[in-house]
């Protein structure tokens, strides 16, 4: 692993298809995290992001920061001297908060990657991005047409409860969980059965380069430890959590920027 620069600031910023968030970092410790919706306008929520960074953590304009993107909007951050994948930021990301983890789930809001890592490293991945049946965005349709909030969602998927869905594409899922409220389910097992439907598809990807423990999942879903409780019965390993691991991604781009 490349020597990275001691004493120099250094920030990283994922910007996904939900949520950019970034992080600062120095000389091994976080000094600042931000996270806000992305919206329409990549550019600006990057460079939102990163004036909350170095206000907060930098105290304005710290001198000789390093800055690396990542994420589906990477090449709109303006300034940054790095330029990466997902893929190599959440698996060094992740390395960093919890030293040791061997496979990486990302659950983003638009696609969803497995990642193999050894030593901060991805050795390899599978990713869906044709379907968002086994993304963040599925859960998200599937929360919404419920009414539920973040913590709503949370203390339903508590309960341990799932109804069937049978519908592989999300756009039928939403029909299907119509039909199923019109039928009397109830909202615990609708969004218990959404959670399981989506560890599926996950598992599918993870079946194709195994699970090797310690595993985690990073990404917004990273909170949750509903969805993570019912990933680790789909897969059959238990997952752990991630501290930050929201941040996963921008955390392993700050890294990268110090190489």
């Amino acid at each position: 692993m490349a020597e990275v620069l001691i004493g120099k600031p250094l920030a990283g910023i994922d910007c996904g298809s939900s949520f950019c968030k970034g992080a600062l970092l120095q000389s091994g410790n976080i000094l600042a995290l931000s996270r806000r919706p992305t919206g329409w306008n990549v550019a600006e929520s990057g460079r939102l992001i990163l004036e909350e960074l170095l206000e907060s953590g930098g105290g304005g304009n710290p001198d000789g920061f390093k800055l690396a993107a990542t994420g589906y909007g990477r090449e709109k951050i303006a300034g940054a001297d790095v330029v990466l994948t997902e893929i190599g930021a959440h698996a060094r990301g992740a390395e960093f908060l919890y030293p040791g983890i061997r496979t990486v789930i990302d659950i983003g809001g638009q696609d969803c990657k497995v990642i193999a890592t050894e030593n901060g490293r991805a050795r390899d991945f599978q990713m869906n991005d044709k379907c968002a049946a086994g993304s963040g965005r599925f859960l998200e349709m599937a929360a919404s047409r419920l009414e539920l909030d973040a913590h709503m969602m949370e203390e339903l998927l508590a309960l341990g409860k799932e109804a069937p869905l049978n519908s592989a594409c999300a756009v039928f899922a939403e029909s299907e969980i119509i039909g199923l409220l019109a039928a009397g389910v109830s909202r615990e097992e609708i969004i218990g059965g959404a959670a399981v439907s989506m560890s599926r598809r996950i598992a599918s990807l993870a079946a194709r380069i195994g699970i090797a423990s310690p595993a985690g999942i990073t990404g917004g879903l990273s909170e949750s430890a509903g969805i993570r409780a019912a990933l680790s019965r789909v897969l059959g390993t238990e997952l752990q959590p991630i501290p930050n691991g929201t941040y996963a991604g921008a955390i392993g781009a700050a890294l990268f920027a110090g190489e």
